[in-house]
């Protein structure tokens, strides 16, 4: 608490500039320190003394500083000194590891003072050490202040020579503090590469990536990191510096955000901004089963289908979201959370013996009432080999990739628990879709994001327009076929060798060879893609199940001479710089730049990535371990003209690469596409060759 005698004023225009430069950026805004070992000795408390009648003659020297609730910078004096004067004794040798030290410590205006000093006694002598913020920089210099306490030292010790004051080059000192500093970010990033990757055992030095890790799990370091310890690092960082060691140095901290996110039981809440623009094109397609996420998998082994029933009524508790209801007044459309209680109302579990005639593709046809029933369905079905097979259809409103991910992996706790008669024990609450769908709405949109889209997408050329394409029209009869791509262990190995040395994702140089093999198909001089982003900027929801997802769109440029290496550059900046302002839904985009709600999406072509695809891993049980592996559905209906799919697959410890290409064939013909699919293909070969080239050397 402060010690005020003296009423509060307004902080000063150079005062309010660095107290905001201090809040943007503080690890550049520091103390400045200045040390002197003072000869002969002084007497100690008459030194204190001195300092202190300093702090009364000065008061701007111990005040604090608070933003109030009308939007002003106050200071607030204080007539404790204690907090601004530190006498220490040490032996001679720690002096340097004492100013190395009080070199790191950061300004707080709310609790600190912007003035501290330091006597540092030892066997040898006395050190004196002043910290003086730059907020003060206008007011006093150190030289001032020095002069000032030594007079008054003369005077209270009645000397007629006072001591020597011999300046302590601190040359060193702040590459010193640089190096603590980096060694305690290293060790927090290592601690989320380990955390997030399971792996105990990496080392400082050891490669995010060869661990297993990718874009999305990059996504939750990077959330983490900020959420947790202040600590701001972007993608592109992760690609140029994938070591805890190496991403110490160009990090960034600030002070760590408060966790406000609190569960609320409130039962309904508005749509999240991302759902709103889905729910509007459900609506536009007629609710059609467009939106149908049809998973499926077959286990290897043989499976408890009552623990597994169990278990994803686990999940169906756990996860808000997969116990959602939507009604709309037409203006309006509400979410509502159907009660635990409530859920033996609903029929969403079909066992085997309740399949007969059910198939994979029947599932994924189904019309779902969204107001009526809930939006999933788990049904069991028998194969001819005798393998159960899971179809797993959930409808787009309540689920994104990076939640799927996490309902496999919280399913894999609740059946081995459920196999061993007990309910799961969640390490973790997990705030719901809901709460965040309230937050967001009271924040609205970001507008530094949305002008960051608008400044960069502002009069691209839309669509695309390829030379053998068919126009599209509003006669055209929807015809969508699809074809795959795939790419063994070896060439795994290979692409992801290529796109390390070029500091790039696996997705960033798929993402390049497609647009690269488009802008020769129709030459182009530019073409805008979109792509999935996360859409989860808070990490309290990254074990969310939701839909957070937005879509976002790159401008892509080439020129006559470009380099497919100078491409891949500029793309892959694009997409890692952009990540960070994923936040805005595309149809505020659009409208941002001026396109009608009516003409659809500004982009004909659409990629994305499937990294660690959850549909092939495992289920633990006390006996050993349940494979399974994803079937593919079939892609009978499209939004893009062209949709790529890179699907990231491990089997067996294995990584292997899959491309699903699904296309418009009413616009864009069949022999085209299988055009342009070999054409990517061997391109993608050649470059995979370059880094068996480069390897050798």
């Amino acid at each position: 608490m402060l010690n005020t005698q003296t009423a509060p004023s307004p902080a000063t225009e150079h005062e309010e500039y660095i107290w905001m430069q201090q809040l943007q950026e503080p690890e550049q805004i520091k103390y400045q320190l200045t040390a002197w070992q003072m000869h002969p000795a002084p007497e100690t408390a008459i030194l204190q003394q001195s300092i202190q009648n300093l702090l009364s003659n000065h008061s701007d020297l111990n005040t604090r500083y608070e933003f109030t609730d009308d939007g002003d910078l106050y200071k607030y004096p204080d007539t404790d000194w204690t907090a601004c004067i530190h006498h220490e004794q040490t032996d001679s040798d720690s002096v340097a590891g004492l100013l190395t030290t009080l070199a790191q410590l950061q300004w707080q205006p709310e609790s600190m003072s912007p003035f501290l000093a330091d006597i540092i006694s030892t066997s040898t002598g006395v050190t004196l050490v002043f910290r003086l913020h730059p907020v003060l920089s206008q007011s006093f210099t150190t030289e001032e202040l020095c002069e000032e306490i030594m007079a008054d030292y003369t005077r209270l010790s009645h000397s007629t020579h006072p001591p020597e004051l011999i300046p302590i080059n601190l040359d060193g000192l702040n590459t010193m503090a640089q190096a603590h500093a980096d060694s305690a970010i290293s060790d927090f990033i290592l601690t989320e590469f380990r955390n997030t990757l399971a792996e105990p055992d990496m080392s400082a030095d050891d490669d995010f990536f060869d661990f297993g890790g990718h874009s999305l799990l990059a996504t939750r370091v990077i959330g983490n990191l900020q959420n947790n310890h202040g600590i701001k690092l972007t993608f592109n960082d992760f690609f140029k510096s994938p070591t805890a060691r190496a991403l110490a140095t160009v990090a960034r901290q600030e002070q760590a955000p408060a966790n406000t996110t609190e569960a609320q039981p409130d039962e309904q809440a508005p749509l999240t901004l991302a759902q709103d623009f889905l729910w509007q094109a459900y609506r536009a397609f007629n609710f059609s089963p467009i939106y149908n996420l049809p998973f499926a998998v077959e286990f290897q082994q043989t499976i408890n289908e009552e623990a597994l029933h169990q278990a994803f009524q686990d999940l169906i508790i756990r996860h808000v979201g997969l116990r959602t209801l939507f009604r709309s007044d037409g203006k309006q459309t509400i979410q509502y959370t159907v009660p635990v209680a409530e859920l033996k109302q609903y029929h969403w579990f079909w066992p085997s013996s309740d399949s007969t005639g059910a198939t994979l593709a029947s599932e994924a046809a189904y019309q779902f009432d969204l107001t009526r029933e809930l939006p999933l369905r788990i049904r069991l079905l028998k194969a001819k080999n005798g393998h159960t097979i899971l179809s797993f259809l959930v409808h787009h409103m309540v689920i994104d990739e990076w939640s799927l991910n996490t309902i496999m992996a919280d399913l894999n706790t609740a059946y081995a628990a459920r196999l061993q008669g007990k309910a799961p024990e969640w390490l973790n609450s997990v705030p719901s879709i809901h709460e965040f769908a309230r937050q967001q709405r009271l924040h609205g949109i970001d507008p530094q994001h949305l002008e960051y889209w608008r400044s960069r997408l502002q009069g691209t050329v839309t669509g695309l327009n390829l030379k053998t394409a068919v126009p599209a029209t509003g006669n055209s009869v929807p015809q969508v076929e699809w074809l795959q791509l795939s790419f063994d262990h070896t060439f795994h190995q290979q692409i992801s060798a290529f796109a390390r040395t070029h500091h790039a994702s696996i997705f960033s140089v798929f993402y390049t060879a497609i647009a690269s093999v488009l802008q020769k198909e129709g030459n182009l001089q530019e073409i805008v893609i979109g792509t999935s982003a996360s859409g989860r900027t808070d990490p309290n929801y990254f074990d969310t199940v939701g839909y957070f997802t937005t879509m976002v769109a790159h401008r892509i440029h080439f020129s006559p001479q470009q380099t497919f290496d100078s491409l891949l550059a500029a793309t892959s900046q694009q997409i890692n710089e952009s990540m960070e302002y994923a936040d805005i839904p595309i149809n505020y985009i659009q409208q941002a730049i001026g396109i009608p709600d009516n003409q659809g999406l500004m982009f004909d072509v659409y990629i994305h990535i499937h990294s660690g695809n959850a549909l092939n891993g495992e289920l633990n049980t006390p006996q050993g371990t349940v494979s399974y592996r994803q079937i593919l559905p079939e892609r009978n209906e499209s939004m893009f003209g062209l949709h790529f799919e890179i699907m990231e697959n491990l089997i067996n410890n294995q990584p292997s690469l899959n491309m699903i290409i699904t296309y418009q064939a009413h616009r864009f013909p069949s022999a085209l596409v299988q055009r342009i699919a070999a054409e990517i293909q061997q391109l993608l070969l050649q470059l995979a060759a370059q880094a068996v080239i480069k390897a050798g050397r």
